[in-house]
């Protein structure tokens, strides 16, 4: 097994980092300050960190098609264009008004999908759901307790998923036509690890990458289970990762101040900021959601 260590970006510290994108068309690392309500830009050729505050919970953030993005912004989606000004805005259906959203990604065919799942963190609460490009929603999983991390395989024919608590990644077949669900596959089981498994990215290879909240790394598996490598971060509550970089060679990492659990004993001064590392791996750029 092969072990890194992230190096921490200077400027960058925040609350709760989440929701990792690289976007090409203006070569900057996006991603979101849950809590405190900021999308995060970062160029790294300038070292320049621009932040924007909106008036919800930002969970995740995907590329349109059209040009600008869009956010899951926990009772709704919320639609930038791209200056990151809100113009648009689309409520979403929740099992009930504890139930808002977290992760999110967009598949081959330019869907959005996203998890959801509850304030308090009442198992079983939440769902997994489809937006399609013109904003019909439909429910694929019931019963997530902590929505999390999903990608899919390069060839997009599986469809990876985290369900914290399970400590496992779910694998399901995926039809690449109709962008469905056929059957759940023999899930990873991570369980032996320190930690839980929260965001995770695919690289070009096939490879896993999965944050390990409460286990103060990014782990690194094969498509069958096997640990290939770890990337340690100084901060124990990681959260989420993704390739980036103009040939995508960089794995960014985001993660949590001490705070959020009481089990993180000491002091942690760069928790909460963006980490980076080179693994000797190169990732995939996101889909465009076409809505």
């Amino acid at each position: 097994m092969k072990v890194f260590s992230a190096e921490c970006i200077p400027n960058t510290k925040g609350d709760l980092g989440e929701g990792l994108l690289w976007d090409e068309r203006n070569e900057t690392i996006m991603w979101v300050d849950a809590f405190v309500k900021i999308i995060n830009t970062y160029n790294p050729a300038t070292k320049t960190l621009i932040e924007r505050k909106y008036d919800s919970l930002v969970t995740s953030i995907a590329k349109r098609e059209s040009g600008g993005y869009v956010v899951a912004a926990g009772l709704k989606l919320i639609v930038l264009n791209e200056n990151l000004d809100v113009i648009g805005t689309s409520p979403l259906e929740m099992p009930n008004e504890n139930v808002r959203t977290n992760d999110g990604n967009v598949d081959i065919n330019g869907n959005y999908w996203v998890g959801c799942f509850a304030n308090d963190a009442k198992p079983k609460q939440g769902n997994l759901r489809r937006i399609s490009p013109n904003l019909e929603s439909k429910v694929f999983l019931k019963d997530i307790s902590i929505a999390n991390g999903m990608d899919w395989s390069p060839d997009n024919k599986i469809c990876y998923y985290i369900d914290t608590p399970t400590k496992k990644v779910s694998r399901f077949n995926f039809n690449t036509e109709t962008s469905e669900f056929e059957g759940e596959l023999e899930a990873i089981d991570v369980s032996q690890y320190s930690g839980a498994p929260d965001g995770m990215c695919v690289d070009a290879a096939g490879n896993l990458w999965v944050a390990f909240w409460g286990g103060g790394c990014v782990r690194s598996f094969s498509p069958t289970g096997e640990l290939l490598a770890q990337v340690d971060v100084a901060a124990t509550l990681v959260t989420n990762c993704a390739f980036g970089g103009p040939d995508l060679s960089t794995l960014y990492i985001t993660c949590a101040i001490p705070s959020y659990e009481d089990f993180v004993k000491g002091e942690e001064p760069l928790a909460g900021s963006l980490f980076k590392v080179d693994v000797g791996a190169k990732g995939r750029l996101q889909n465009n959601f076409l809505g």
